[in-house]
C-alpha cells in the first residue's frame, strides 16, 4: 500500500473527548487513586511511576486514533503509532457496541485479541460496518 494513496474513508476517534461525563469520572478516580498511592508509600517517585504505567496502559482512551480505509488496506495512526494492514490479512470480523474486531482467522480463536485489530466506530457505525463487510467478504472469496 502506498503511503501517498488517497484514503476512501477517514475518521478520528478520541474517547476522552467523546464522553465528558466518563472523562470527569475517570479523572476523579485517577486523582484519588494516585493520592492513595502517595499516602500509602509517602513517595512522589512511586506515585509518578504508578501514574506512568496506569495512564500508559490506558493510552487508547487518552490519545486520538485516526483510521483510514484505502482500496487495498487499513491504516491506523496515533501519536507514536502507525499500523498498515492489507484487507487480505483479515478473514472475519466481529461487530460490538463500540467497534469492529478484524480477525486474521476464519473461525473464532483465542488469539484474535492479540493478532486482530480493533477499529472504533466513532459516530460512523453504519458506514464503517458496510465498508468492512464489502472488503472482508470480497477478500475471503478470492
Amino acid at each position: 500500500m502506498s503511503d501517498h494513496a488517497i484514503p476512501q474513508y477517514t475518521w478520528v476517534v478520541h474517547p476522552l473527548r467523546s464522553s465528558w461525563k466518563r472523562s470527569i469520572l475517570l479523572s476523579v478516580f485517577l486523582s484519588l487513586f494516585f493520592l492513595g498511592i502517595y499516602w500509602s508509600f509517602q513517595s512522589v517517585p512511586v506515585m509518578l511511576l504508578s501514574a506512568f504505567f496506569l495512564v500508559g496502559s490506558l493510552y487508547r482512551y487518552f490519545l486520538p486514533f485516526r483510521y483510514e480505509f484505502h482500496e487495498d488496506g487499513l491504516v491506523v495512526t496515533s501519536l507514536f503509532y502507525r499500523m498498515t494492514k492489507s484487507w487480505s490479512t483479515f478473514r472475519s470480523f466481529y461487530v460490538d457496541r463500540n467497534g469492529v474486531l478484524l480477525s486474521p482467522f476464519s473461525k473464532p480463536s483465542r488469539l484474535e485479541n492479540f493478532r486482530g485489530i480493533y477499529v472504533r466506530f466513532g459516530s460512523n457505525r453504519e458506514e464503517v460496518v458496510a465498508y468492512i463487510e464489502r472488503k472482508i467478504s470480497s477478500s475471503s472469496q478470492e
